[in-house]
């Protein structure tokens, strides 16, 4: 198992290439079942994008890649049962029901792994395609869905999931008629998806706003697209610059989806510029602790609470974060608490008093974002940080050692394979 190895101390300077979204690119994947081929760009590389892959190609796609593009040619479906020890590595293997449904009529999805971040319940997937025409049976082994007849109608999500919000777009590109989803997601990547299946051939309207329209199509083509920029990763970024102090610009982003870490940077007095497509972080290392409160996008994103946790751990004064989306996403804090923070947890609420040092300890990376916010915090500790479980943040970030060390962090991969 590789861990990283952290000197704490190092301020940061320089420029950081942000690389594709995650959260873009798994749910335009699926996608691709739908296609005849499909050439996308600025694809990150990341474990959760080869396990998509290898799932891809378990059914039937043929797919090349060459740095950042990949080639895909979709001869035909050949498998409709997803493999299930790729299945429960990721969470997002459940997007594969609705592009599967529409491409091939039916799917057996063993039930989906990932980060233990409480209940995150697929009922609402479920419930959505029921309504669109799919029967669906249940048993310990996973979920089996087959298409009676896959019809447009009118769904009203209980709350705005992205990943049920996909779904149903994945679904009804090829639906008879006019699907409607209200109360659905409107995050960057939701509009990534719709410009992806509307260049295919799809016709979706509403994308980025509560309510989505989609009149289903017979046929669907191929098309170029390139992934939208990572803005969790960007954020990262931004909040160890915030941390370990230093000037360095962030290059190949979008600041309008970057707003809501830009605010709470200000408040604690960091000082971010925007340009047209980079932000640049100065900090001293001293930062004020604010409060922040997770919500749906444009909210503060729930995947940016565990770096700026990190943040706040070395902070001044006492700022409180209260988490409304994930119920078990405080699993970092036993770890930050061994490298010398002061949190308290209070229900979904979490008081962090600022210590005036924070001291490098050996630590284990508990989901993909707390893996990253004990990076954050390794940058600016005393002594030296081990991380261990970093499989977690290879989910997320594309050589997040090397980008680091670009910018003059202390940082190394060590392989105990070859360490032994």
């Amino acid at each position: 198992m590789d861990r990283y190895v952290i000197c704490g101390g190092e301020r940061l300077s320089g420029q950081v290439k942000i690389s594709g979204a995650k959260n873009a690119v798994l749910p335009i994947l699926a996608g691709t079942l739908m296609t005849k081929n499909a050439v996308l760009k600025n694809v990150p590389n990341l474990s959760d994008v080869a396990y998509t892959v290898e799932i891809l190609e378990n059914l039937g796609m043929n797919i090349t890649r060459e740095n950042d593009k990949m080639n895909i040619i979709n001869s035909g479906i050949v498998n409709t049962v997803l493999p299930t020890e790729l299945c429960s590595k990721m969470r997002s293997s459940i997007l594969f029901m609705g592009g599967m449904l529409a491409s091939a009529g039916e799917v057996t999805i063993p039930y989906p792994g990932g980060c233990s971040l409480g209940n995150r319940p697929i009922d609402i997937h479920l419930k959505a395609v029921e309504k669109m025409g799919v029967e669906i049976a249940e048993s310990s082994n996973g979920i089996y869905c087959k298409v009676r007849s896959l019809q447009g109608t009118k769904i009203k999500l209980p709350f705005p999931s992205v990943g049920a919000t996909e779904n149903i777009m994945l679904a009804g590109v090829l639906a008879k008629g006019e699907t409607t989803i209200s109360n659905c997601a409107i995050e960057p990547e939701i509009v990534d998806l719709a410009k992806f299946l509307n260049s295919i051939g799809a016709k979706i309207s509403g994308a980025g706003t509560d309510t989505i329209v989609i009149k289903g199509v017979n046929e669907l083509g191929g098309c170029c697209h390139r992934v939208i920029p990572d803005r969790i990763e960007a954020g990262t970024f931004m909040i160890a610059v915030a941390g370990a102090g230093g000037n360095v610009k962030i290059q190949d982003v979008i600041p309008e989806q970057l707003r809501p870490v830009i605010s709470k940077l200000k408040e604690a007095d960091v000082e971010v510029k925007e340009d047209e497509n980079s932000v640049t972080v100065c900090s001293d290392g001293f930062i004020a602790n604010t409060d922040i409160k997770t919500m749906p996008y444009p909210g503060f994103p729930t995947d940016m609470q565990a770096q700026f946790m990190g943040l706040m751990c070395g902070g001044l004064g006492t700022g409180i974060i209260n988490e409304t989306v994930f119920e078990n996403r405080f699993m970092q804090v036993p770890e930050f608490i061994k490298m010398g923070a002061d949190i308290t947890i209070e229900g979904r609420c979490a008081v962090v008093k600022g210590v005036e040092k924070m001291k490098g300890a050996k630590v284990r990376a508990t989901d993909l974002r707390a893996g990253a916010g004990l990076v954050i915090t390794g940058l600016r500790a005393e002594g030296v940080t081990e991380i261990t479980d970093i499989h977690y943040i290879d989910r997320g970030y594309e050589n997040f050692d090397g980008k680091l060390r670009g910018i003059g962090a202390d940082i190394i991969r060590i392989n105990e394979q070859a360490v032994q």
